[in-house]
């Protein structure tokens, strides 16, 4: 079963390095926003449209790669389409966006949780060890997002250091996650 299993996937894991491209872009701009906690709320409107578009551009691209040879490949389209439509919004509308960033943040990093509990999952199903790290990094992903929702009341400090987190988190999942498809390549 687990062959089968493997021989399935095979395709999708060659193109393990998109998912490893997106989680070090998502840890770059967590990086980033800890370091320049006053001109990250300013910013932070454009670089997350933007990493938000990238991120969207490389998960459609893993999607559309992985379609012949990977189970729910759809639901990875689905929310790299999304991540395209919101990025292009955000950028579209910076105004607004700084008005309504902490909610659309939070809201996107839950969905992101959501989705990242599902790829745990996947992982399990699919045998591969440690699985459990990415359940607890995808659960630590809906945590920030609804930190994000939560404190938007107590200042741009504290959506910054929320952010951060969440990015990080969620850019280490993606390593993680394009790490061991990269081991099942090799094995």
């Amino acid at each position: 079963m687990e062959q089968t299993t493997l021989a399935g996937i095979r395709g999708a894991i060659n193109y393990w390095w998109l998912l490893l491209l997106s989680g070090l872009i998502f840890i770059g701009i967590g990086i980033w926003i800890f370091s320049s906690p006053a001109a990250a709320y300013l910013s932070l409107s454009l670089l997350f449209a933007i990493g938000i578009l990238a991120i969207g551009i490389f998960e459609t691209a893993f999607a559309i790669t992985a379609r012949g040879s990977l189970h729910g490949w759809g639901w990875i389209l689905a929310m790299g389409i999304l991540d395209i439509l919101i990025g292009g919004y955000l950028l579209a509308y910076p105004a607004v966006t700084m008005a309504v960033l902490p909610f659309i943040l939070g809201f996107w990093l839950i969905f992101r949780g959501v989705s990242a509990i599902g790829s745990a999952f996947d992982m399990k199903a699919y045998g591969i060890g440690g699985w459990v790290w990415f359940l607890i990094l995808a659960i630590a992903i809906i945590f920030f997002g609804f930190m994000v929702l939560a404190v938007p009341a107590f200042g741009v400090v504290n959506i910054v250091i929320w952010t951060a987190l969440s990015f990080i988190a969620a850019g280490v999942f993606r390593i993680f996650l394009g790490f061991s498809l990269r081991r099942l390549k090799r094995s």
